[in-house]
């Protein structure tokens, strides 16, 4: 799959992995039709420091050649790199849903602040010694320049773009505005063929979010792994689960500590604790949600209430909001953080970053993680490599901020709030979209393999495992068939 041939008549198409192939992380896919090149997705992978570094810089495309890109959602995996092919001379439009449209001056600006304050904390070292100064990935300038090329849509739109390649985005049940995306690519004088993309496909029956919307009769269908063998704890049972850890905890005095992704994860724990407090089933303790950034994606949820289930519909018109209760604190400033770690009080704690790689959840930790009577409770994905997966892994010692700390909380992993289909959610899917051929990306090599192995099983149906980098022809699929 590392090349593709040169067609010298007809029509031809590729599709190019470019990132989120054989990882969790930076997802990149470029499609090439008879000349034409739309970019899927431009996410900035995370990782350790250099290899991150590497990957986020090297585009492998020229970005002045692609005439659209289509974006599907607001994750950072998926949109954090926007900026820099901005910056390498992309000026075409940007498609989202408007959900996504609305989330992105969070999400970008909040990274290009992290891209700059990063490189001057390196550069501070560098200086000392004498080293060349490190130049930060993008900055706040090329983030502004990426947003003025954001176009809202709303799922079921049918987007027109160059090459007369139909674009449909429909709920993927994932976060808010995620999208599944079906890209129908006209061949043979009137036929259609249809590609699906589930690069982040949801569950059914979580809280404040749409089921993910089923797509069928598809030719090629491209789909996340990220769970493909393991099997998520019910999502109904996830609130039972939540308030007993949270009671148990705080019955010895200690504080909930959870490490929440500022999007998504976040006002998933408030909708629960929303529920909990209001039956009188938890302790009426301080609750926070330490990320400034958090607070702003909440009001982005409150503007599209119509995005959301009926549920979460009615619960608004119940309290007046959706997930920002009179008894809990949003906090904005640094003080207010530090008030938080010095206090002794029993409190619940929402802070980013959800793989306790950065971000506030890092001071917490700091003057919480040797504390017995707290608990570290982790509500999301742990990617290989991070502080989160570390300790989600049992290590008795890790770091934080350069130093050393005993891990004495208790620890405890709630898979049910996971965000990403489970084996028996994605191979659902996979048969209800009878797909011909199957490519599995987005999830780590023994996920993927397992999820891979189960696919094959099924009728009619091929699969394949890209690397990262790899083309693949897929101009067998426009040729009339018999």
């Amino acid at each position: 799959m590392n090349s593709a041939p040169t067609h010298s008549g007809g029509s031809y198409l590729k599709w190019h992995f470019l990132g989120g192939a054989d990882t969790v992380t930076g997802s990149r896919h470029l499609l090439e039709y008879n000349g034409t090149r739309i970019l899927f997705d431009c996410g900035l992978f995370q990782g350790r420091r250099k290899e991150s570094a590497e990957f986020n810089q090297t585009l492998c495309f020229d970005p002045g050649q692609v005439e659209a890109m289509v974006l599907s959602h607001a994750h950072i995996d998926h949109c954090g790199n926007i900026p820099t092919l901005v910056k390498a001379g992309y000026r075409r439009d940007i498609h989202a849903t408007s959900a996504t449209a609305d989330l992105l001056p969070i999400m970008l600006r909040d990274s290009a602040h992290i891209q700059e304050a990063d490189a001057a904390y390196l550069n501070q070292k560098t200086n000392r010694r004498g080293l060349p100064p490190i130049v930060p990935l993008y900055t706040m300038e090329d983030a502004e320049a990426a947003l003025k090329l954001i176009r809202p849509h709303e799922y079921d739109d049918h987007l027109r773009l160059p090459g007369d390649i139909v674009v449909t985005h429909v709920d993927a049940g994932h976060i808010l505005g995620a999208a599944l995306t079906l890209i129908q690519i006209p061949y043979n004088g009137g036929d259609f063929l249809r590609i699906a993309l589930a690069f982040d496909l949801g569950r059914r029956n979580l809280p404040l979010l749409n089921d993910p919307v089923q797509l069928r009769d598809i030719d090629i269908l491209i789909c996340e792994s990220t769970y493909g063998d393991r099997l998520h704890d019910n999502a109904l049972n996830a609130h039972e689960a939540l308030r007993e850890s949270i009671v148990r905890a705080l019955a010895r005095g200690g504080k909930v500590l959870i490490p929440t992704f500022a999007l998504g994860r976040s006002q998933e724990i408030i909708y629960h604790l929303i529920q909990l407090r209001e039956r009188g089933l938890i302790p009426e303790v301080p609750v926070y949600v330490d990320s400034p950034m958090a607070h702003a994606i909440s009001g982005v949820f409150e503007k599209h209430v119509a995005y959301l289930d009926n549920e979460s519909q009615a619960l608004r018109n119940h309290l007046g909001s959706i997930v920002s209760p009179p008894w809990l604190t949003f906090t904005q400033s640094v003080d207010e953080s530090k008030a938080i770690t010095s206090s002794a009080q029993p409190a619940i704690v929402l802070a980013a970053s959800g793989m306790c790689e950065h971000g506030r959840i890092l001071h917490h930790l700091k003057h919480g993680i040797e504390n017995e009577r707290n608990l570290i409770l982790l509500v999301g994905y742990q990617a290989l490599n991070t502080l989160g997966r570390r300790i989600q892994n049992g290590e008795k010692r890790v770091r934080v901020f350069g130093d050393e700390f005993d891990v004495k909380a208790e620890v405890q992993t709630l898979n049910a709030f996971s965000a990403h289909a489970d084996r028996l959610e994605l191979l659902r899917y996979i048969r209800g979209a009878k797909p011909k051929h199957v490519f599995l990306v987005h999830g780590e090599p023994s996920q993927r393999a397992a999820l891979a192995e189960r696919v094959g099983r099924l009728p009619h149906t091929t699969v394949e495992l890209p690397a990262n980098g790899d083309v693949v022809d897929l101009s067998s699929y426009l040729r009339p068939t018999a």
